[in-house]
């Protein structure tokens, strides 16, 4: 696999593949830049697709487990990724993803993020800053539970998180090498959690991201998904959101050629 190297000396890796203007997948957590595994094939005869491996997962050097401006030194790498591509790109993000594809079109210079889209971002900076107490704060209260459990080792407490996103049952219906990959990476998983809800973005900052963005909700997700689609509407100045039907969280897998079109539209 190609490695960025970045400017603290650290290595970002990703996959390349396909031609024409560059396009940036960023994925979710836990995971690595196969989680567009399905979705890649559709886009990569229109674009050159690089999809990276977040710090900290794949060939990734990792940022420091300080959970305040974690996804922040995250967007960071992408954005320099994305700074090298020599045109615009379109930045494209999935789930913990989505929140550091946000802040890598914020940190990126002006003009290199020509369109980001946003897959069920995990963005709950957008309920803070809007003050949707209603929808922040039963997530809050369910995840914080899930990562103290999840940080202290308790094995199988990773259904906590999958069921929240899949529906009740999900982790016990996945087969078992998937259920002992998420078993293995729940403490990991769980440092992405938290910093999700200690993103340092401002108002002001994503008020003046005017690139048009994209806001994709499955009609089968969790309301909380929905509640920052809207909360990002009333920030971002270009934002639209849409709904994918029969959709949850893992479209990735269940609905590769839709993502692909509205990555492409």
């Amino acid at each position: 696999m190609p490695i960025f190297d970045l400017p603290d000396g650290k290595r970002l890796s990703y996959r390349e593949e396909g031609s024409g203007p560059p396009l940036v997948l960023v994925h979710g957590s836990p995971g690595d830049s196969r989680s567009w595994g399905r979705v890649s094939p559709h886009l990569r005869d229109r674009f050159r697709v690089l999809a990276v491996d977040l710090p900290g997962y794949g060939g990734s050097d990792g940022v420091p487990d300080e959970p305040v401006g974690r996804a922040a030194l995250m967007g960071a790498a992408v954005a320099r990724l994305a700074e090298s591509a020599g045109s615009p790109v379109r930045l494209a993000g999935h789930s913990f993803g989505g929140v550091v594809a946000m802040q890598a079109a914020l940190q990126a210079t002006h003009g290199t993020i020509e369109r980001l889209i946003l897959f069920e971002p995990v963005f709950f900076r957008a309920l803070q800053i809007v003050k949707d107490s209603q929808a922040l704060d039963p997530a809050v209260t369910h995840f914080e539970a899930y990562v103290s459990r999840a940080l202290e080792g308790e094995p199988g407490v990773v259904r906590l998180m999958i069921d929240y996103w899949f529906g009740d049952g999900a982790y016990a219906r996945m087969p078992d090498p998937v259920r002992a990959y998420l078993d293995a990476n729940a403490p990991r998983n769980a440092l992405d959690v938290r910093s999700a809800f200690n993103d340092i973005a401002t108002r002001e900052q994503l008020a003046a991201f005017a690139s048009p963005a994209r806001v994709v909700c499955g009609d089968r997700s969790p309301e909380v998904v929905r509640a920052i689609g809207r909360a990002l509407l009333q920030l971002l100045p270009n934002a639209r959101l849409e709904a994918l039907a029969g959709a949850n969280h893992g479209m990735l897998d269940s609905h590769p050629e839709a993502v692909a079109r509205l990555i492409a539209g």
